[in-house]
């Protein structure tokens, strides 16, 4: 009987061992760095006629999340979205979708859509209109670097 359970130890003991060896993350390399191109992240500097402002977004193939904050133009507001992106072409993308005021009375906005052109490799100039209610919207433009 002692046998066995020295035998189960053992064997137990030799399998935790070499877990421990084979879980070393130096036993495996890396081979391709590579970054799929419809996957980035993205900060934009824009500017409507009487605010300025920064976005912030991560997309992930064809969905872009992110948020719009903007300066006292705008009341410090800060925008949520969740955009649908569309490639025309390896120049034009546009998106659009839900937008979410985070603060200043937040809630539910009916929507923002937008397009970013391609300038040289990262460097975008970029639009959207952000659909605050029927009748208010802002037309922000600016310059987008993704990484």
């Amino acid at each position: 009987m002692y046998k066995n359970i020295i035998s189960i130890l053992l064997t137990l003991i030799s399998y935790n061992l070499y877990s421990q060896i084979d879980c070393n993350p130096y036993n495996h390399r890396v081979k391709n760095y590579i970054v799929e191109e419809k996957n980035n992240y993205g900060i934009s500097y824009v500017s409507c006629f009487h605010a300025q402002g920064v976005v912030v977004d991560l997309s992930y193939r064809s969905v872009m999340v992110g948020t719009h904050m903007m300066d006292k133009g705008h009341h410090h507001t800060v925008y949520g979205f969740i955009s649908y992106k569309v490639h025309l072409n390896d120049r034009i993308i546009l998106h659009g979708g839900p937008l979410y005021r985070i603060n200043n009375d937040s809630g539910f906005l009916m929507g923002q859509y937008g397009m970013d052109y391609k300038l040289y490799k990262g460097l975008n100039l970029t639009s959207r209109v952000l659909q605050v209610n029927p009748l208010l919207n802002y037309l922000n433009v600016g310059v987008k670097l993704t990484i």
